[in-house]
């Protein structure tokens, strides 16, 4: 009996939509007609979108699947097996030993290994991995995270420079009465300086968190909070803040000790905010850069350049709307030991201290690291420590992600610490030196 042509591509069609291969297609043709493969796949197509989510619930159609769906028996009852064993499942009683009800669980696998690093991204690896996943012991709690008698000595240091900063907010607060913001910048400047200081700061500062990486940064660039989905940069209801109270604000951050021989350095994603506050400055100076291009400490042939970079343009049309015509920030530094000269990536500036006598607002670029890691004058406190440790702590201690099977089927466990945990004792321990440092 000739083929029927038009049947077969609508069968080719589905089967292609559906992720079969040719050899799938062949399976379902030893047992079915065109007719009948055409009425199956599309049963599977509407089953598949009922049980498919975009998570990472749902059904890859696996070998076994296949085979299963392929067999000469009421299709009907074929898919109300799958449905009734993915039930079983959810409802916790997985069989391991039934290889059907075990493929069912394989799209869950393969989206989580898309989210995890470490795990195999190949299909042939990913599906070798599955293969070999067994039963899961059940979920343990684990102790309190315990630090190495290194992390103790470094979170000596860590305090002392948070004692510093503290010391230095505290200098602020009784030189000027506008009201101060503290912006720990995530990830440095928020969990090892700000953070821990949160108790000694409430009330006579106000203290919050907002994210400008360093990484993929370039001299000219302006964080765009809302650009692509990335929070970077300060969000409208704070620029609105801004504007009503020019408020001084302290935008605390740390960064490696290379190249700080003979300058004060600071993050480059410091700098992009202070390419954003250049923005702000020129909504508010109503395109008058003579008003505050002076003020803002960067060289004067930088200003030229970047009103005219795309970035600057951009972020100046989204927030206009959020910012009034008024007075404009002044750009000044801060850290224990401020240098002559500044560096924030590749700008090398002269360094301005912070001055209250003008009345301006300002924005304070701190780092309240010591790089120093000897000399005579060097805090006692200091010696054997060393700068910027605490710096991505996933490096000192990450959990690993096992997979395997339980009783709903694909699980994982946690082996090892957490990097929050250890984040939350480093915390714990600079909040006990702080207070005995402000104690006595």
């Amino acid at each position: 009996m000739p083929h029927d042509v038009p049947e077969m591509r609508n069968v080719s069609a589905l089967a292609e939509q559906l992720g079969f291969t040719a050899n799938h297609i062949a399976q379902f043709a030893e047992n079915h007609s065109e007719t009948e493969i055409l009425q199956r796949l599309e049963k599977l197509a509407a089953w598949l979108a009922k049980v498919n989510s975009q998570n990472h619930d749902g059904v890859e159609l696996t070998q076994v699947i296949v085979d299963h769906l392929s067999r000469n028996a009421n299709f009907d009852e074929l898919l109300g097996e799958l449905t009734y064993l993915n039930e079983e499942t959810r409802h916790g009683r997985f069989d391991i030993n039934n290889s059907l009800q075990r493929d069912l669980e394989y799209k869950r696998y393969v989206s989580e290994a898309k989210r995890q690093r470490e795990w195999p991204k190949t299909p042939s690896e990913q599906r070798a991995a599955f293969n070999e996943l067994a039963m899961l012991p059940p979920p343990q709690d684990t102790s309190e995270f315990q630090l190495t008698p290194e992390d103790l000595v470094e979170t000596k240091r860590a305090a002392y420079e948070a004692k510093l900063l503290l010391d230095f907010l505290s200098e602020c607060r009784a030189q000027t009465d506008r009201p101060i913001i503290v912006v720990g910048n995530e990830r440095y400047g928020r969990q090892w300086i700000v953070e821990p200081l949160e108790g000694y700061l409430n009330g006579n500062f106000e203290v919050r968190y907002d994210r400008v990486p360093s990484h993929g940064s370039m001299r000219l660039t302006v964080p765009h909070y809302l650009e692509r989905f990335q929070r970077n940069g300060f969000p409208p209801e704070f620029m609105r803040q801004l504007s009503e109270q020019m408020s001084h604000v302290v935008i605390v951050d740390e960064c490696s000790p290379r190249r700080t021989e003979r300058f004060t350095k600071y993050p480059r994603g410091v700098r992009d905010l202070v390419n954003w506050f250049m923005v702000f400055n020129d909504i508010r100076a109503e395109g008058n850069g003579s008003v505050y291009e002076s003020d803002s400490t960067l060289p004067p042939h930088h200003f030229p350049e970047l009103k005219k970079w795309h970035e600057f343009v951009v972020v100046r049309r989204r927030i206009r709307e959020w910012i009034t015509p008024g007075p404009t920030y002044k750009i000044s530094h801060w850290a224990p030991e401020l240098k002559e000269r500044v560096i924030m990536g590749d700008m090398i500036i002269p360094s301005k201290p912070p001055d209250f006598r003008d009345g301006k607002p300002q924005v304070i670029l701190a780092n309240p690291a010591i790089y120093r890691t000897e000399g005579n004058d060097l805090p006692a406190i200091l010696e054997g420590t060393h700068p910027y440790y605490f710096n991505d702590p996933e490096k000192q201690v990450k959990e690993e992600i096992l997979p395997g099977f339980g009783a709903h089927g694909f699980e994982t466990r946690i082996k090892g610490f957490t990097t929050d945990e250890y984040v939350a004792a480093v915390q714990k321990r600079i909040r006990v030196e702080l207070e005995g440092m402000l104690t006595y």
